[in-house]
């Protein structure tokens, strides 16, 4: 049986006439008659009532009229939703984030994305750059918005934002009131909390860049993997830190965060492994790419700028 006797037997039952039938499927009678002679005599029941007179169902053409529609509606529907598949509008997506881009970098996109696609599953997770490459190497993440730069060669990336730097000191410190930016360099002879170099090398890089360019290597007296317990071991007086501007969302009444004068920057990006793309991570990568050469998608205002929107 193919799909096209059971369209033609649709259209047949509905018409109850071969020549208005013929007529709406663009074929000609005698061809039409016999495909549903074929299909009786395949399924072995009289599906039609035909003479001069009149075309009627039989009780068994009603109800396999019912099952035929049923079925050629669950088929396209099936055939839409494949479509929609292979266009990446339905699926699964697996986003890493590192770090303070869930203030406001990731909130943004996914919100944007679930918007016009609501189609997509999408999973996140709060990863560190290192555990974010990792898992686009291996499939167990499709796309990832991490610090850049990254030296791996499989890994694909996308420059979206960048922001200054601040400094987050205990609130006794004695940089606690000044009003005006901070220069690195009075923060020489403290006692650093950072993140090891093995959980991102862009952002400690920049960090130790920054503290180069003020002519000293930060005393760093103990690491930690995430920025929200960097603050909070500043909150403990174990030293000071230097985080992106956007980490002043970590509400902490036993700290103070000030802009550091410098140039440096932390870049942020979109990252993916071209060699394991689904049509669904593709879609999202071009729906990212062309929001923010659009500007369809809402970007952060100063002190964050995008590399793309100028």
């Amino acid at each position: 049986m193919e799909l096209r006797h059971l369209r033609y037997f649709i259209v047949v039952a509905e018409q109850l006439h071969f020549g208005r039938a013929a007529k709406l499927l663009n074929i000609s009678q005698p061809p039409l008659s016999n495909q549903i002679k074929n299909l009786e005599e395949e399924m072995q029941v009289q599906l039609l009532v035909r003479n001069n007179k009149e075309v009627r169902l039989t009780p068994a053409g009603r109800h396999f009229l019912k099952a035929a529609k049923k079925c050629i509606a669950d088929l396209d529907k099936e055939i839409a939703l494949t479509q929609r598949i292979a266009q990446g509008k339905e699926g699964t997506l697996s986003i890493g984030f590192s770090g303070t881009l869930s203030f406001h970098l990731i909130p943004t996109l996914v919100k944007e994305f679930k918007r016009h696609h609501p189609g997509v599953d999408i999973h996140l997770q709060q990863l560190t750059t290192q555990d974010q490459l990792v898992g686009l190497i291996h499939e167990s993440l499709d796309v990832g918005f991490l610090v850049s730069p990254v030296a791996d060669p499989r890994i694909a990336l996308l420059d979206i934002f960048e922001e200054r730097f601040v400094a987050c000191l205990p609130k006794h410190h004695r940089l606690a009131r000044q009003t005006s930016l901070i220069d690195a360099a009075e923060l020489r002879d403290e006692h650093w909390v950072l993140t090891p170099r093995s959980a991102g090398h862009g952002y400690y890089d920049a960090v130790i860049a920054l503290c180069d360019a003020s002519g000293f290597t930060p005393h760093v007296v103990q690491t930690a993997q995430e920025q929200q317990t960097l603050v909070a071991l500043v909150a403990a007086d174990m030293g000071v830190t230097v985080l992106p501007y956007s980490a002043q969302a970590i509400k902490n009444d036993h700290v103070v965060y000030k802009e550091i004068d410098a140039d440096i920057r932390k870049v942020s990006a979109m990252a993916w492994n071209p060699d394991h793309l689904t049509d669904t991570a593709r879609h999202f990568i071009r729906y990212i790419e062309t929001g923010l050469n659009e500007g369809t998608i809402e970007q952060p205002t100063e002190p964050y700028r995008s590399h793309l929107g100028g």
